[in-house]
């Protein structure tokens, strides 16, 4: 899907993960989402390349990175674990310091990342995205119906696991179809890449314990944050999508004012007319707020 990006898989702490990587200039890791890999970026990533030196991972637990056994707390796959690989991959290619773009899960990962290493991140741009914490918090009826993956993927091994390794294609088809604008349709190579990933079991018990560590240990990650006053030190730029009502569960009014309570700096943006899909849905729209925003000097 990223033809001409360099592939490599490194070593972390706590896993290996796959990474692809092109381009010259400054940094810029470019973190997927569920239930997709670093795929979802085959619009967004060669443009950027253009001008940075863009670094496309899979996180553990999906893809073609490693997939850590579960820890009790799940906190083998909490967004700190998952924040903490992407640092050290970071690092281990080079790079101290980087801008960081997440799409879905990925944007989570980012958040607590620029939360947890604020040395390392220069700028953060949330795809569809406000906190876990004010997800839960914001959680209405209409929240719970149309995100139900959010409880659902969080109840007790092996009841989700086995439910949908019946049958993957339709279970995560549907949940992408339903969450992208209705006239879109996603490239067939890119969905056939996501379908052949989400078929592992490992993939599938992964990102399960990638939503359990969601409905508990990052919950106490972003509270205990709130808790003691600390904030987002690096400019965000925050995009969603506005077909599909934003966000999903715990869709709110107002996501850039969520995104002012946790920052320090800048915050910009605003919704684009596409379903959660920006980066394949709004590859044009992304990239004409997200260039000038990466490139703006400090």
């Amino acid at each position: 899907m990223l033809e001409g990006f360099k592939t490599e898989r490194v070593a972390t702490s706590g896993t290996e993960i796959f990474v692809r990587s092109a381009g010259k200039g400054d940094p810029v890791l470019l973190i997927h989402g569920f239930p997709q890999t670093g795929d979802c970026w085959h619009k967004i990533a060669p443009a950027l390349a253009e001008k940075f030196t863009v670094i496309v991972p899979d996180l553990r637990g999906y893809g073609a990175s490693g997939k850590p056994a579960p820890s009790p707390d799940h906190s083998a796959h909490s967004k700190r674990e998952m924040a903490r690989d992407l640092v050290e991959v970071m690092a281990a290619l080079g790079y101290e310091r980087f801008a960081v773009v997440g799409h879905d899960r990925g944007a989570r990962v980012g958040f607590r990342l620029c939360m947890d290493h604020p040395e390392q991140a220069t700028r953060f741009c949330s795809l569809d995205v406000i906190p876990t914490l004010n997800m839960w918090e914001k959680l209405d009826l209409a929240g719970a119906v149309g995100g139900f993956h959010w409880s659902y993927l969080a109840q007790p091994a092996p009841v989700p696991e086995t439910m949908i390794g019946n049958d993957p294609d339709f279970f995560y088809s549907y949940l992408m179809r339903k969450w992208a604008a209705p006239d879109f349709t996603f490239q067939k190579d890119a969905m056939a890449a996501y379908l052949k990933a989400m078929r592992d079991p490992a993939a599938i018990e992964g990102t399960c314990e990638d939503y359990r560590a969601g409905a508990t240990i990052d919950v106490a990650h972003d509270r205990a944050d709130r808790q003691e006053g600390r904030t987002l030190s690096c400019p965000l730029l925050f995009m969603f999508g506005a077909v599909r009502g934003f966000g999903g569960p715990g869709g709110t009014a107002d996501p850039l004012g969520t995104w002012r309570e946790w920052s320090s700096s800048t915050v910009e943006g605003g919704p684009a007319p596409c379903g959660h899909f920006l980066p394949e849905e709004a590859p044009e729209i992304v990239l004409k707020q997200l260039l000038p925003f990466l490139l703006k000097a400090d």
